[in-house]
C-alpha cells in the first residue's frame, strides 16, 4: 500500500438515488429493476420484492445458485444496476428459512 491512499470506507456515504428514481412509482421502480435484471441474467429466476426511492431494492432468488458463487453474482448484479437504472441502488436479498432436510426431520428449528 503507498503511502496517502485510505483503503479505508467504513466513513464514505453511500450514493444517494437520483430525482428520476425518486420521482418514479415503486411499481414503475420494481418493473424497470425487474427488467434490467432480465437482460443482465435471463437464465435465473429473481423476483423483485419492492424498489424503495432512497434505492434499497428487496429481491429473491428463486432458483438454486452455488453459495460459492452467490456473492459474486449479487455484488455483479448490483454494479449492472447500478450502471444501468441509478448509482443509488443497494440489493438486500430477502432472508431465506433453514432448508437443512436433516435438521428440519429432528424438528431443529434455526431463527435468524
Amino acid at each position: 500500500m503507498s503511502k496517502g491512499i485510505n483503503l479505508n470506507f467504513s466513513n464514505t456515504d453511500s450514493p444517494l438515488t437520483g430525482t428520476k428514481w425518486v420521482n418514479m412509482s415503486r411499481e414503475k421502480r420494481v418493473h424497470l429493476v425487474k427488467s434490467a435484471i432480465d437482460t443482465f441474467s435471463s437464465s435465473s429466476d429473481i423476483t423483485v420484492i419492492d424498489a424503495h426511492e432512497g434505492g434499497q431494492v428487496s429481491i429473491i432468488i428463486n432458483n438454486s445458485i452455488n453459495v460459492n458463487e452467490r456473492g459474486t453474482f449479487l455484488l455483479n448484479l448490483e454494479e449492472n444496476l447500478k450502471c444501468k437504472i441509478d448509482n443509488g441502488i443497494n440489493i438486500w436479498h430477502e432472508a431465506i428459512g433453514d432448508k437443512s432436510s436433516l435438521r428440519n426431520l429432528r424438528g431443529i428449528e434455526v431463527l435468524s
